[in-house]
């Protein structure tokens, strides 16, 4: 996975949950224009943001990573 696939990662997995933007900002304390920046591959989200996100959302960093 490179940096950009995080985003697209994200984007997946947020919209198989049925999520919003907002509803991933408010649950991790961020602005929605972050989520936003990060899906379009404009930011790249950290280890710590990934690793809250898996944990946040149910989502197995492992599984993750090999997407």
């Amino acid at each position: 996975m490179n940096d950009l696939d995080a985003g697209k990662i994200i984007k997946n997995i947020r919209k198989e949950k049925g999520l919003r933007q907002k509803d991933i900002a408010h649950a991790m304390t961020v602005e929605q224009s972050y989520i936003s920046q990060v899906e379009n591959g404009k930011t790249v989200p950290t280890p710590m943001f990934i690793k809250l996100f898996c944990l946040t959302f149910s989502v197995n960093e492992e599984q993750f990573h090999e997407k």
